[in-house]
């Protein structure tokens, strides 16, 4: 790709061809991020040979996924490449449908939406004849995707809260709404994430074909991952693979749900020898 040098500043030009095993860039707001992101693929595949299904590529929403697809076929004109280009949740989806048995549940669960939530848990407060002025919907999910995030299992959740009346509540729906979503075969967006890591780590042979089919994986808005993300990154990763990140620690927009800075921070110190 001889036209990068004219389409491309300095510094976008040395990430975009860096053959570096690990590449952090941080640039700031409008400073062509995504766009580095998109010419780095193409050059992986027509300079460097990758196979697109080699590639993973990491973004925050569909249609950033496919405008970076779209991008990408556009500056090859090879036609539709099969590239693995999605949200977290899009490809752990993929993950589960070919792997999730390992867990004991079937290729054709269903995923539930943030209405399913609310429906569920709606339900299980009617059911349990709780006060629902004082126990809030949408607080009920939030305190459910909180624990769910930290590894905190209903039973222990009630056994923590057993002094708060309120608090005991919530823990009560949280164990109802996961032994509805286990009975119905569901996952919420959080489980994903979440069973697929499970998985990684129970059953490593899984693991390793999952690594193996992978070569790079690139991450755009990286300052907005949360710690299971990355966990997850870190098992796809394994020791071979290469992983490029793209971000800018003042545009964190998710703290709010999980997203931790200290992550692309300190991305050299897991991934040692990143530039």
């Amino acid at each position: 790709m001889e036209e990068l040098k004219s389409i491309l500043n300095e510094k976008q030009y040395e990430a975009v061809v860096s053959e570096d095993k690990y590449l952090r860039i941080i640039a700031g707001a409008g400073s062509g991020k995504t766009r580095v992101l998109t010419y780095r693929i193409a050059h992986l595949i027509q300079d460097r040979n990758y196979y697109p299904s080699s590639i993973l590529a990491i973004t925050f929403t569909n249609k950033a996924a496919e405008e970076i697809r779209h991008r990408i076929e556009e500056t090859l004109n090879m036609g539709r490449l099969r590239m693995n280009i999605s949200t977290f949740h899009s490809f752990c989806s993929r993950i589960l449908r070919e792997d999730c048995k390992a867990i004991g549940y079937p290729s054709n669960f269903s995923v539930i939406d943030e209405d399913d939530q609310k429906k569920i848990i709606k339900d299980i407060i009617k059911e349990r004849d709780f006060d629902d002025k004082q126990l809030k919907i949408a607080g009920c999910i939030d305190y459910i995707s909180g624990k769910k995030n930290k590894w905190i299992s209903p039973e222990v959740a009630l056994k923590v809260s057993s002094n708060n009346y309120f608090a005991h509540q919530r823990a009560q729906i949280y164990q109802d709404y996961e032994e509805f979503l286990k009975k119905n075969y569901s996952l919420d967006f959080d489980d994903l994430i979440l069973k697929s890591i499970e998985i990684f780590e129970q059953f490593p042979l899984i693991l390793e074909k999952w690594q193996n089919r992978l070569r790079h994986i690139l991450v755009d808005e990286f300052q907005d991952v949360d710690p299971n993300q990355f966990k997850l990154l870190c098992l796809l990763a394994g020791k071979e693979n290469e992983v490029t990140v793209v971000g800018d620690p003042d545009q964190t927009i998710y703290t709010w749900r999980g997203a931790d800075i200290s992550i692309i921070l300190n991305f050299d110190k897991i991934f040692q020898g990143a530039n």
